[in-house]
């Protein structure tokens, strides 16, 4: 490590001989001190041993079997532990120092850890042993976690060492050494982030180019952009086939069945139905409260699990988009059903796109003077905690829906933005269109999203007077032939998709208004639900206000859900997908917002020009955000509802940030900002992206599969471990 540190340095140095690029020098300073800290600090336990006198003292398996009673095997000379049992070694009179135990280990084929904990006692206990003085998790393929590090005083007389398999699996014990030289753990990805921060504090504070607009570095910033989505887009993959656990791409794809989404909504267009074709038992279309999921558990009587119950007929809530334009095609084409984990990939990468499509566009059109360090690092962070990566993490057909409707919502801003439908010049009409219609299909992805596409046809009608603007000043007609044919193009494709949407929920449920989630067989009975204030500020909280945990330990990073003392139920989807800080804890400049009434006054023009600025911001970035999340009362918490209203809301924060950095003449506050953007940028890396990689690779006690990835976050943070 250090040898290849010192001979990038020096490339890096022979390509800059004319210290053209000061990031250069940064970057190699910035290198030489990682891995140096690396060397020592981050790997204390290594140096361990170097200070006291520790004889090592090593035991076969053959000798831990003595007098023991284990299974030990003579013909591979190991000890298994199986199931969910439990082997205690015990070592009488040591008395010597013991400073670390390294357990030599194998694991079983489906096993990936074990746990491990120590009994000692020491100078200080003579008589009963210290319980549980030590533990930790012994993982498979990472030698450093067999080390387990003892801090006791003085010699050691009697110490009990108990491993019990990982969610009763199976290992097989060779050896039990004391006082082994523990090794060097080098993390990438903990150097990879100090030099990150080094170089992007340079190009943010002391960089010219870096100082200059946006506009003027075009090459940069458009190069800039590609890298960060680029990074986004195959982030979102190494996740997916990670957690595919290397499964060919073809058998993926070659799925013989799928869920409610993939499948069931799909045989049923195919049979020109809107209801799925699984019927409903007798039993269940004679029960008295056939939404109360207690009562049918309890009378043993079969019923789909979060599907629709009505008339007698099995319904999909759930958004028709998707099945139209992807999986009845796959189907159609290939016999197959199209996998959760591909779609939501998909749709992802196709959101992520647009979400960076939109923020260059954003900025173009109204700030374009934002100096381009603060315009990347509002890049980085947006694509950070936009939300769909709760969807990555844990790909079901819940999330299918999600992923959808930010694939599809994303790029219906961006043709609004570059429509013109927001700002002073003439609306462009073919993009008022591809706008009009994507919104429109954003709801059919996700219903929740009907809030956005009603504030877009808002936005549109508001642009109708500068369509009609008349050449003479003198006339004032509103719908002239200009302002007709925008009209259309706004209006027609909402309607006509809207009208669609319309006819599907009348032909089931015998109203054009009414989605279904009421009648789901699901956590609650939603015809019968009350709503109390109470339960709308639990959501409110844990979403937007809740800050994070910091611990020693894994998972390092948390966020602990508050129930608020609601006094009535609340359901929080923890077991299935953990949950996160609240968005201002995640995305720092959350918290300009309550500089908003100062900004407002900061507008230029009278009162109606304000209002209608602070309208602009605060109904798609703030009101809606706020109704959704008080709106899932009912629901209840999942973490996988940020994609609908983060990023929305970050992007309303950030017109804040740069309307006030485009009115700012004092170079001191300007640098104030561009420090508070660099800091929210690497606090979201952090924060965010630690908690968004811990639900995507769980180990908790909900759900114990990646203990591999648990620990590298753990050597990551807590280097002393």
């Amino acid at each position: 490590m250090l040898g290849g540190a010192a001979g990038l340095s020096m490339l890096i140095c022979t390509l800059n001989k004319k210290r053209r690029y000061h990031t250069a020098v940064t970057a190699v300073k910035a290198l030489l001190i990682a891995v140096v800290l690396e060397a020592t600090i981050f790997n204390i336990p290594t140096f361990r041993l170097w200070f006291g006198s520790y004889g090592e003292m090593s035991f076969s398996a053959q000798e831990l079997s003595v007098n023991s009673n284990v299974d030990y095997r003579p013909a591979e000379d190991d000890i298994a532990v199986i199931g969910d049992r439990s082997t205690t070694f015990t070592f009488k009179g040591i008395n010597e120092e013991v400073a670390d135990v390294f357990v030599d280990i194998d694991f079983g084929k489906n096993t990936k850890a074990a746990n491990v904990s120590i009994d000692a006692m020491d100078e200080t206990r003579t008589t009963d042993y210290r319980q549980m003085i030590a533990e930790g998790t012994l993982v498979k393929g990472k030698p450093h976690s067999h080390y387990i590090q003892l801090h006791l005083s003085g010699d050691v007389s009697n110490l009990k060492l108990t491993v019990s398999p990982l969610d009763e699996g199976m290992v097989y014990i060779k050896g039990i050494t004391f006082n082994q030289q523990i090794p060097m753990s080098i993390s990438w990805a903990r150097i990879f982030l100090i030099v990150f921060a080094a170089c992007f504090w340079q190009l943010m504070m002391k960089s010219k180019t870096m100082q200059y607009s946006f506009t003027k570095n075009k090459k940069i910033f458009r190069l800039a952009c590609v890298i960060i989505t680029d990074i986004a887009c195959l982030a979102a993959v190494l996740i997916t086939f990670t957690k595919l656990d290397n499964t060919s791409i073809t058998d993926i794809m070659k799925r013989p069945s799928g869920n409610q989404m993939t499948q069931e909504l799909v045989e049923a267009f195919e049979h020109g139905s809107t209801r799925l074709l699984t019927e409903p038992v007798d039993e269940l279309n004679n029960f008295p409260t056939p939404y109360n999921s207690d009562a049918l558990d309890e009378a043993h009587i079969r019923y789909q699990w979060d599907h629709v119950y009505f008339n007698e007929h099995y319904y999909s809530y759930y958004g028709i988009a998707p099945v139209i334009l992807v999986f009845l095609p796959y189907h159609l084409l290939t016999g197959y059903f199209f996998p959760d984990s591909i779609a939501v990939l998909l749709f992802a990468i196709i959101g992520m796109i647009g979400l960076t499509r939109l923020y260059k566009e954003f900025l173009k059109r109204f700030f374009p003077k934002t100096p381009t360090g603060i315009a990347i690092a509002g890049l980085i962070l947006i694509q950070t905690v936009s939300g769909v990566w709760f969807s990555i993490g844990r790909p079901l057909f819940y999330e299918v829906a999600m992923s959808a409707g930010f694939a599809t919502l994303t790029w219906a801003v961006y043709f609004l933005f570059s429509a013109n439908i927001i700002g002073t010049e003439k609306p462009i009409l073919s993009r008022t269109a591809i706008a009009s219609l994507l919104f429109a299909i954003a709801v059919l992805c996700r219903p929740t999203l009907v809030l956005y596409c009603i504030t877009a046809a808002l936005f549109m009608v508001l642009a109708l007077p500068r369509m009609s603007a008349a050449k003479k000043k003198s006339e004032k007609k509103l719908f002239t032939s200009s302002g007709v044919r925008y009209l259309l193009c706004a209006i027609v494709p909402m309607a006509c998709i809207g009208l669609a949407q319309m006819w599907y929920n009348y032909d089931r449920f015998g109203s054009p208004f009414e989605f279904g989630i009421q009648y789901s067989l699901t956590i609650n009975d939603f015809t019968k639900t009350q709503f109390h204030p109470r339960l709308s500020w639990t959501a409110l909280y844990n979403y937007f206000l809740n800050p994070p945990v910091f611990k020693t330990y894994y998972p390092i990073i948390g966020t602990e859900f508050q129930f608020m003392n609601a006094g009535g139920y609340f359901y929080a989807d923890l077991n299935s997908t953990a949950n996160t800080s609240g968005l201002f804890f995640l995305a720092l400049p959350m918290f300009v917002y309550l500089l908003s009434g100062r900004a407002v006054k900061m507008v230029h023009g009278g009162r109606r020009a304000k209002l209608l600025s602070a309208a602009y911001i605060a109904i798609p970035c703030l009101f809606i955000p706020f109704g959704i999340v008080a709106s899932v009362w009912e629901s209840g918490y999942a973490v996988r509802y940020m994609v609908d209203f983060a990023w929305q809301s970050l992007l309303g924060a950030y017109t804040i940030i740069f309307f006030f950095y485009s009115r700012i003449t004092d170079p001191t506050k300007k640098k104030l900002i561009s420090a508070f953007m660099w800091f929210s940028v690497m606090w979201g890396l952090v924060v965010a992206g630690v908690q968004e990689f811990n639900q995507a690779f769980r180990f908790d006690i909900y759900n114990r599969e990646f203990p591999e990835m648990a620990y590298e976050v753990q050597r990551m943070f807590a280097f002393w471990v």
